[in-house]
């Protein structure tokens, strides 16, 4: 371990909190805007091992907000670009890729030894099956979402559907409609990983059964509660 990588994270996190994250796992399922973020910021504040998982490759469009893409890059897998990036970062992080798109059947597979999975999807019926996944194999999940100006978080566990809750059923998001600049991946992601620590090192997250609601239009963020499962 290079000496002194982490020590800017104390104080944030302690010693305790670090070696935690030092023996911890996740997954990410999309390596696009969202997940590319997500990726990095894991990586070097010190996650042991990360999964990617993305059935795509990079495209010139994606040169304006997916970090992992340059113009060097344009062609290549995501994951892979991810892959290459992140050991650039810090190279003691163990990354695996699967260069697949996300399928119910393949959850166990994908998700071996994971202790935490992030949403970086863009396919709302995707999102409630990856939810699902994440329910039967006892995984907490945190999600995400962009589009424009705005963007949403959320963290569900086991039991909460909080996804499919809020989601409920649908091909896309209005992402596809609105496109996305870059900062707009960037601080939601970074709001994501925030939450994600916070769940790896065993704090209590403050979006479980709850959403935020990011306006970076008017810089209004919003905290709204999900209605209990018995209320439903």
């Amino acid at each position: 371990m290079l000496e002194g990588r982490y020590v800017r994270n104390k104080e944030t996190l302690t010693d305790q909190d670090q070696n935690k994250l030092l023996s911890s796992s996740v997954a990410i399922v999309g390596c696009g805007g969202l997940g590319g973020y997500i990726a990095e910021e894991l990586a070097r504040i010190g996650v042991r091992r990360i999964v990617l998982i993305d059935g795509d490759r990079l495209e010139v469009s994606n040169l304006n907000r997916q970090i992992m893409a340059t113009e060097e890059t344009i062609g290549q897998w995501k994951v892979e670009a991810a892959r290459d990036r992140l050991q650039r970062v810090n190279s003691e992080v163990k990354v695996e890729i699967i260069k697949e798109w996300f399928a119910e059947e393949r959850g166990r597979d994908f998700f071996s030894e994971v202790d935490l999975v992030f949403d970086a999807l863009d396919s709302l019926a995707a999102r409630v099956v990856l939810e699902r996944v994440c329910h039967q194999l006892k995984l907490p999940l945190v999600f995400a979402s962009i589009a424009g100006w705005y963007g949403q978080i959320g963290v569900s566990l086991p039991g909460d559907f909080s996804v499919l809750r809020l989601y409920g059923h649908g091909e896309r998001g209005v992402e596809s409609k609105w496109g996305n600049p870059a900062f707009t991946p960037a601080v939601v992601a970074s709001l994501s990983v925030a939450e994600g620590v916070k769940l790896l090192i065993g704090r209590i997250p403050a979006l479980r059964r709850a959403w935020l609601q990011v306006d970076l239009l008017t810089m209004e963020f919003e905290r709204f509660e999900l209605p209990s499962l018995e209320s439903l």
